[in-house]
């Protein structure tokens, strides 16, 4: 009888703290490792939100550039990547700090890795941290969004860099898109209609950065190979 009530208190434990990862708003507070000093991240002009998703499992973090992870989630607090990539623009309006910042955010998280993680609630705030099997950890607070905010954090691009087609996923209805180049000037201008996902043929543009603008607000950055 004790063993089963330890059993389910182990589960019920697991599910609440899953439960609590995926249904969060994150942001990064700092990258911790053995070989270099505590890396906190340089300010930025607008929140960069981390999410854990479900049913596809994913990790969408943002920090300028962006990691996309597709996840198995693994025994208590746990879970492994199976697969992950990275945009890789260049930020330029600093002395490098934001992509050196981002480049420790997309080289912790490794394909086929196993990675542990912990969620303290402290009250107003709850934290978060993974470690990886390395001892370097990456810590998170939660963040709270408004309701435009946290449907455009949704939001998800694949493949991403591409060549060709890209597709915008979890849009609300009669969504208006922009695509826009590093210059400013919008090159691609689509409604979805009632659709929750469309389609935008990069094919014909050149190769470069562009920024996906969802009824006017910025939401990812896209590679175009």
């Amino acid at each position: 009888m004790k063993k089963t009530l330890l059993l389910i208190f182990f589960a019920n434990l697991f599910f609440a703290q899953n439960a609590e990862l995926i249904n969060t708003s994150w942001q990064v507070t700092k990258v911790v490792g053995e070989m270099f000093s505590d890396q906190l991240p340089p300010s930025m002009p607008y929140q960069q939100v981390t999410e854990f998703r479900a049913n596809p499992s994913k990790l969408n973090l943002s920090f300028f550039n962006t990691v996309s992870a597709d996840l198995t989630y693994t025994g208590e607090n746990q879970f492994t990547v199976n697969n992950k990539a990275c945009t890789l623009a260049n930020y330029m309006d600093d002395n490098g700090e934001v992509n050196q910042f981002f480049g420790l955010l997309c080289s912790f998280f490794q394909p086929d890795s196993n990675y542990y993680y912990t969620i303290t609630n402290n009250g107003s705030e709850k934290t978060l941290t993974i470690d990886n099997t390395i001892f370097q950890s990456i810590h998170f607070k939660s963040v709270t969004l408004g309701t435009k905010e946290n449907e455009l954090s949704k939001i998800m691009i694949a493949p991403n860099p591409s060549t060709d087609i890209i597709t915008i996923e979890n849009l609300r209805p009669n969504a208006f898109l922009q695509l826009i180049d590093n210059s400013g000037k919008i090159v691609k201008s689509i409604s979805n209609n009632t659709a929750s996902n469309t389609e935008i043929n990069i094919k014909n543009l050149p190769s470069g950065v562009y920024y996906l603008k969802v009824d006017g607000k910025s939401v990812q950055k896209i590679i175009k190979k």
